[in-house]
């Protein structure tokens, strides 16, 4: 069980990073087609923690190389000894041929990285995930570098229901509260299929004191959004993730105009 938490927590960071590159640097929202990644998580030795940011910070060098993105997310609150790296995937047939790390660092410096980075490792797991864009709210404010995941586990056979309750109950409070993102992703290869991840990215932990549901709908309205999605998920886990730039390849962050001379 706590190896399928890890999996499934990861297919949410994995969403929080991906889309933080366009929208977080106030770029335009990106396309509603899938938008597949690759998600590594790595469990690690608690004493080893510099060392393993050491080589994160290695690996991601590599990516800059190739002109690839690469992304890396720790847990804050929730599983601590573990870090998440995401890479974009175009399409399914990416994954044939070398990796990224073999091209750009040769057979033999690669499996020594690798190597290095597997003494200060207890867990490694590797999936693909695909957002579901259609359950998403995307707007191009800042996202910030935290963010607030729920694992949800579906009853099975309600996936149609979950997306229907997502679009026609959810989607609509939450655009009533002024929450700005909202991203809901899938696992499919790596992770069972009846698993959602939801991600609302935070600039500040501090605002979830002020929750939307109850803000929103009142406190008996809160109640009966509660029992129908409890007839949809069969259970929740929930965390809080930030996203390590300095461990990270993203994109160049936008320069600001400069103001005028007048």
């Amino acid at each position: 069980m706590i190896l399928q938490r890890t999996i499934w927590g990861s297919a949410a960071v994995a969403a929080f990073a991906l889309s933080l590159p366009s929208i977080a640097f106030g770029q335009a929202a990106p396309p509603a087609a899938p938008q597949w990644e690759v998600i590594t998580a790595v469990k690690f030795k608690p004493e080893f923690r510099l060392e393993v940011e050491a080589v994160q910070k290695e690996i991601s060098a590599a990516y800059k190389k190739l002109n690839l993105q690469r992304i890396v997310v720790e847990t804050t609150l929730g599983d601590i000894d573990e870090m998440t790296s995401v890479a974009p995937l175009t399409k399914l047939g990416d994954l044939d041929g070398p990796s990224p790390l073999l091209r750009a660092m040769g057979e033999a410096n690669s499996q020594k990285l690798l190597k290095r980075l597997g003494g200060y490792l207890t867990s490694v797991h590797r999936m693909t995930a695909i957002s579901l864009e259609e359950l998403s709210v995307r707007n191009q404010a800042a996202a910030g570098e935290y963010a607030a995941i729920a694992v949800l586990h579906l009853f099975p056979g309600k996936g149609p229901d979950f997306a229907n309750f997502t679009k026609n109950d959810y989607i609509p409070m939450l655009k009533k509260a002024n929450v700005a993102n909202y991203w809901v992703s899938q696992p499919v290869f790596g992770a069972e299929s009846n698993t959602r991840v939801t991600i609302r990215p935070l600039q500040k932990i501090g605002e979830l004191d002020a929750g939307p549901l109850t803000r929103i709908l009142g406190q008996e309205g809160a109640r009966q959004m509660a029992i129908k999605q409890a007839a949809i998920v069969q259970s929740v886990e929930t965390s809080i993730v930030h996203l390590r730039l300095d461990l990270s390849n993203l994109p160049a962050m936008p320069e600001k105009p400069k103001p005028s001379a007048e």
